[in-house]
């Protein structure tokens, strides 16, 4: 099947238009996008609250990589941090009782 990569993104958005959205989808790979203007505060870490500068999550849909070429019958969620601050993001899976399964990656300079 030929698609489009389709993309959802939301300023500190509410989660539900995602549902319409995903029921849509009919397998095809998408990313949801939610930006916030900054992390929490996480003094167990030695972190204070983060600028709006890398703090969004991305939901890829029916795909492992951001750039929806590969493909995966469940969903990744990549939660984009600043370098210096690489241990917020399993601090924040921890805060919603999950773990952080991949690599730190780093985005293209």
């Amino acid at each position: 099947m030929t698609h489009l990569p389709l993309r959802l993104r939301g300023w500190a958005a509410s989660p539900d238009p995602v549902g319409p959205f995903l029921d849509a989808l009919d397998g095809s790979p998408a990313t949801v996008r939610w930006d916030f203007m900054g992390w929490p505060e996480a003094p167990e870490i030695g972190l204070g609250v983060g600028g709006a500068r890398g703090a969004f999550v991305t939901l890829c849909v029916n795909a492992r990589d951001l750039e929806l070429e590969e493909p995966a019958t469940d969903h990744t969620v990549f939660v984009h941090v600043k370098q210096i601050e690489a241990e917020r993001a399993p601090w924040l899976a921890a805060q919603v009782g999950l773990a952080v399964i991949g690599d730190l990656v780093m985005a293209p300079g």
